[in-house]
């Protein structure tokens, strides 16, 4: 791209105002720290005191004292499981279950979602807020930055990415307090545990942006840019750069890449488990009483639909619309492919171990048609699994017109949505809710409550 003589000095004085910067994590220590003396993350201590045994009975208890670990997972798939996810969150609230959960679990476009809960004051929290945000064009934005002059010559020259691009438009628009950007330091202590995953680009693994993984980046968390971790869990390859933290944990100059966490598990639901085990595992190896010594409870919201390209009124696609067309069918494909494979893991891994083959194809084929199941953990106690589904919206007797559940087909998944997409996403929540899953929450809720 070539630029005037008059405007080349703007540019340059511009850069700067736009840089990136590779990483946007600062350490937790000082390199130099004694090893002994070396702080760890703590953003959710009051979450940590709630779930472990008091001996004063005067403590406060919140609603989620009830001896079970209760968490909600949130698919990829855009803004389509960004709205369809708040919009199941607002019938697990109508149905006194919301209040209960003890973390939540998100991946790309469900992360806005999940990120948004867990930061945003009460009178934020409800139906009409929730559609006025998660139906802003964030890709719209990116792409009007990304075509700015000053942002065109930073993507070229600076650290400045798409990436970056996203995160500014996802924290001016849900991630912004007055004039304060939301950190990991600002979640709600009352609000369930945030864990956004993303996959490390260099091994391929599961990143979880929590205390854990902080800790052996030796990063602090607290001062970690909420945006920035929502941008990660969302950059599909190619179409967004990867989000770059250094690695503290040595003086040599070492970074990690991320990108978006649907390539390992595009529901969400691993994190959950593997922080189920980790809380009862940590507490028995002290002495201590298990957190959820009842076992545990699974809301996986599931946003995955069959793609749809529309394109029988077509004699011929061209070759750039056969090649996207062919782009996104594989990568639905894919990803639908590899949700079924978590929810065939989830099964297996946890079925005793006297189950056949036979037990197991069965127990798979019952969350499938009914979308809930209780397996047994390792330690025999109940797991509850609910699959809230939006591909359960076919069927569906009350829809509000006869192709209900194919046109959400149509809805892509992208940072951009049509209005009318959003409203059938919610009219979608509450009937699935309603129609699927509705007497079966409500048994949940009254054991939680006699359990307490």
């Amino acid at each position: 791209m070539k630029y005037s003589r008059a405007r080349i000095p703007l540019l340059l004085f511009a850069a700067p105002l736009v840089v990136g910067c590779t990483f946007v994590n600062v350490p937790l220590n000082p390199a130099d720290a004694p090893v002994t003396e070396r702080r760890t993350n703590h953003t959710h201590a009051a979450l940590l005191r709630a779930s472990l045994p008091t001996e004063d009975p005067a403590a406060p208890k919140l609603a989620r004292d009830d001896g079970y670990f209760v968490g909600v997972a949130i698919s990829g798939g855009g803004l389509r499981s960004a709205n369809y996810s708040a919009a199941v969150m607002f019938e697990l609230q109508r149905l006194g279950l919301l209040d209960r959960v003890d973390a939540v679990s998100s991946v790309s476009g469900g992360s806005l979602t999940a990120a948004y809960y867990c930061l945003a004051p009460d009178r934020d929290w409800n139906p009409g807020n929730l559609q006025r945000k998660l139906t802003h064009r964030f890709a719209h934005d990116m792409w009007v930055q990304f075509f700015l002059p000053w942002n065109t010559f930073a993507l070229a020259f600076t650290d400045l990415d798409r990436s970056d691009l996203l995160a500014r438009s996802l924290k001016h628009e849900l991630f912004t307090r007055g004039e304060h950007e939301l950190t990991y330091g600002d979640l709600r202590p009352d609000r369930p545990r945030l864990l956004i995953n993303a996959t490390d680009l260099q091994s391929g693994q599961r990143f979880v942006f929590a205390n854990e993984s902080f800790d052996a980046i030796n990063t602090d968390l607290a001062k970690y840019p909420v945006a920035y971790a929502v941008s990660a869990s969302a950059s599909a390859p190619i179409v967004l750069h990867q989000v770059t933290l250094r690695d503290f944990s040595t003086i040599f100059k070492q970074y990690r890449h991320f990108v978006d966490g649907g390539i390992n598990d595009n529901l969400g639901v691993l994190a959950l488990l593997e922080t189920y085990k980790a809380d009862n595992d940590a507490a028995q190896a002290v002495g201590q009483p298990l957190p959820y010594p009842k076992g545990a409870v699974l809301f996986i919201i599931d946003a995955g639909t069959q793609f749809n390209a529309r394109i029988n009124d077509q004699g011929d696609v061209g070759l750039l619309g056969g090649l996207n067309f062919g782009a996104q069918l594989s990568s639905t494909r894919l990803v639908n492919r590899a949700s079924s494979a978590t929810l065939a893991e989830l099964i297996v891994n946890y079925a005793p171990s006297q189950m056949t083959a036979d037990q197991l194809r069965q127990s798979l084929a019952e969350l499938e048609n009914t979308g809930a199941i209780q397996v047994k953990d390792p330690g025999g106690r109940p797991l509850d699994v609910f699959h809230i589904a939006l591909s359960r919206a076919a069927g569906l007797k009350n829809a509000p017109y006869h192709n209900f559940g194919p046109s959400l087909d149509d809805i892509d998944t992208y940072f951009n949505i049509d209005e009318r997409d959003a409203d059938n996403l919610y009219r979608a929540a509450n009937l699935i809710v309603k129609e699927r899953f509705e007497e079966r929450l409500v048994k949940e809720r009254e054991m939680l409550d006699r359990d307490r």
